[in-house]
């Protein structure tokens, strides 16, 4: 039975990990990511930054082999908050996803500067194709 909950500190590696192998850097604190767990086996993991008017999900991450089983969209509703829009950037093929997921196509400007600046100077964004979205909050899916 798959379950969220709050990452330790022994969990740290095996995020790391999880996080690299999807292109993604580790931040500390490890507490504020939660995890999708199963037995002791992480599947996946979100984090999210607390913005006065919004919420900025950075990143939502599921193990390959977890994939297109419902992991993504358990850790969204374990994340997103109730009483502010989400914001986030999908990457690639995660655009479809976030659709599904219920965000909608966004404006940079609608991004906290500093994420706009990393996806501005990033040499990783051409292949990347950063794409700002956004779920309000009459639109979860």
């Amino acid at each position: 039975m798959v379950e969220l909950r709050k990452a330790k500190p022994e969990d740290r590696d095996t995020l790391t990990a999880l996080l690299w192998e999807n292109e993604m850097e580790y931040v500390d604190p490890v507490e504020h990511y939660v995890l999708a767990v199963d037995d002791k086996e992480i599947m996946g993991c979100g984090r999210s930054e607390d913005y006065e008017v919004m919420v900025m999900i950075r990143p939502v991450v599921v193990s390959r082999k977890y994939r297109r089983q419902g992991i993504g969209r358990l850790l969204l509703k374990g994340i997103m908050p109730a009483d502010r829009p989400t914001v986030l950037v999908a990457r690639r093929e995660s655009l479809e996803f976030y659709e599904a997921s219920g965000f909608s196509k966004a404006k940079w400007e609608m991004m906290p500067p500093t994420q706009q600046g990393e996806c501005t100077s990033c040499p990783h964004r051409i292949e990347c194709r950063p794409q700002p979205m956004i779920c309000n909050l009459g639109s979860r899916g």
